[in-house]
């Protein structure tokens, strides 16, 4: 473990968060951990950016319930940063939590339509389309049928024979 106590708060904010962009996680989280308790010991209260690197730092590196409820906390200081958006639909994908995760890409979208993080998690997760059958719910099992029988003719069947 690096001696932190050198460096100044903002050196290990910056540092922390710089390391989780790059997805050094390990380290960033280390950085991060230091960051928090010397905030916490000073009464001080830790940014929402801040929060939400380190949940996702805890998150990646093992933690993932942990991380994805430090980064629900940053939400609740921040709605409207796309970053924080874009950190629990990582987690979320990475949980297998597949609803959460396009939901919070949906929203971190509608705030920064061209965040890379968000667009790469949406090329990741895919797109839905609208349902065949719009009048009737999505989970419907026409539309169920209907589009799954669509998708095989679009991306033809499996056995490899695509359709004339």
């Amino acid at each position: 473990m690096a001696d932190w106590a050198r460096l100044s708060d903002e050196e290990l904010a910056r540092r922390g968060r710089d390391l989780v962009r790059r997805r050094q996680y390990a380290l960033g989280q280390e950085i991060l951990a230091e960051y928090c308790s010397r905030q916490v010991a000073q009464g001080r209260p830790i940014g929402a950016s801040v929060m939400c690197a380190y949940g996702l730092a805890i998150g990646m590196t093992g933690d993932l319930h942990e991380g994805l409820e430090t980064c629900q906390r940053a939400l609740s200081v921040d709605r409207r940063n796309a970053e924080i958006w874009a950190a629990v639909g990582r987690l979320a994908m990475h949980a297998g939590i597949r609803k959460k995760a396009v939901e919070a890409v949906a929203r971190g979208l509608s705030l920064a339509p061209r965040n890379r993080d968000l667009l790469e998690l949406r090329d990741v997760l895919g797109e839905r389309r609208r349902p065949i059958v719009p009048f009737l719910a999505r989970g419907n099992a026409v539309n169920v049928h209907l589009g799954r029988a669509l998708h095989r003719l679009r991306k033809g069947s499996k056995g490899g024979a695509k359709p004339a």
